[in-house]
């Protein structure tokens, strides 16, 4: 009798960092590892020890070093050798692995995976689009185009996304494109740990949060003269309590710098990237996203999940995250008034958190990692 065939699924990844991208990729990780396929995790850039011993070696999954395809070193020779010898050795080590699926994160990856496709010896890549797709004419990259020549399935997190990619590229390319939301678990809280000492905020009046990496496109200084107004406003002993790390290097700095300038540098604590998001929610009053463009951000998803009001940016992503019924009005790009007033009337309790907490739990249900993984599997196949 034939054994069958060990399913191999690849997740390549810039950064085996805690976030939002990674978080997806080991819901599925998971769940196709209980279905008996072998998980292996490419990465190019950056590796946290936490990540990687909490996340992935206590689970068993295979890392391969993917840095060689940042290694600019045969550009001195030739711009052929330096385009072609990162694609021949990721082709050789994908037929050595004998991978089956292969699911690149972030765009280069996407493009890159994408463009090597018909050499790999796997059944099928995915092409993420995972953010707001900001284009209005088509991209002239070389891995992009070929990629989509090859006719990848493609998968975007967002409606809109898969809209505005459909406009700009449909009539050139094939697209089999289908949109995915993220899939979020709301883990359980270990109630035996006093999480608001944990974070070293118990005598604080109200609690703010925000839960994002320091990019280019999360306007935190919208965020930081809203919360300055806050304060003069309320005269409350009131914290905002930032978890985000370095996304653009030295925007932490500047940041820190930002809020002493303001006079807020008492009322605003830098956690750095911390595992406890959820954590932090259960302990918050609300949370808050200022953003210039969004995907489907998690931050919100698992808000949602934990039944606490959000405050946010009225963008695309935040938008289809929230539905069109959210309780709470949504705040103009790079308008801390009008932010300010909805904190302000939120710290004066003119919003009813009852009916935000019960419409926050049934808008979450079409984030579960449950559909998640059901809409995967007509493309992943075990």
């Amino acid at each position: 009798m034939f054994k069958r065939k060990e399913i191999r699924i690849l997740f390549a990844i810039s950064n085996l960092t805690y976030g939002g991208i990674q978080t997806q990729a080991l819901t599925l990780a998971k769940e196709y590892q209980k279905k008996g396929a072998k998980i292996y995790f490419f990465w190019t850039s950056k590796w946290e020890d936490d990540f990687v011993n909490n996340e992935l070696l206590r689970n068993n999954f295979k890392l391969i070093d993917g840095r060689f395809l940042n290694d600019k070193f045969w550009s001195k020779h030739s711009w052929r050798l330096q385009r072609y010898i990162p694609m021949i050795k990721t082709v050789f080590l994908m037929r050595s692995l004998r991978i089956d699926y292969i699911i690149p994160y972030q765009n280069s990856l996407s493009y890159f995976f994408g463009a090597i496709h018909p050499y790999t010896g796997a059944k099928r890549t995915i092409f993420h689009i995972r953010n707001t797709v900001q284009e209005n004419s088509p991209k002239e990259n070389w891995h992009f185009k070929l990629a989509l020549n090859n006719k990848p399935t493609i998968v975007t997190n967002s409606k809109h996304a898969l809209l505005k990619f459909q406009l700009i590229y449909g009539d050139l390319y094939t697209l089999d494109i289908r949109s995915i939301y993220n899939g979020i678990k709301i883990r359980k809280i270990d109630t035996s740990v006093n999480w608001k000492r944990y974070f070293e905020v118990d005598n604080s009046e109200f609690i703010v949060s925000a839960i994002a990496n320091f990019f280019n496109e999360k306007d935190y200084i919208t965020v930081f003269k809203s919360w300055r107004d806050f304060i003069k406003i309320t005269d409350s002993n009131s914290i905002l309590l930032i978890a985000g790390d370095e996304g653009n290097k030295g925007m932490m700095d500047f940041y820190k710098k930002t809020v002493t300038e303001l006079g807020i540098l008492d009322y605003v604590k830098f956690l750095g990237r911390t595992p406890y998001n959820i954590e932090l929610l259960s302990i918050t009053n609300c949370n808050i996203l200022s953003t210039k463009n969004e995907g489907l951000p998690n931050c919100v998803i698992e808000t949602l999940g934990m039944g606490k009001p959000f405050i946010g940016t009225n963008v695309d992503g935040v938008r289809e995250v929230v539905g069109k019924s959210y309780p709470m009005p949504l705040f103009d790009v790079g308008d801390f008034m009008g932010m300010t007033s909805i904190l302000v009337n939120l710290y004066d309790e003119k919003y009813e958190i009852s009916e935000i907490e019960s419409y926050s739990f049934e808008r979450f249900k079409q984030f579960m990692p449950e559909r998640l993984i059901h809409d995967y599997s007509e493309i992943i196949i075990i």
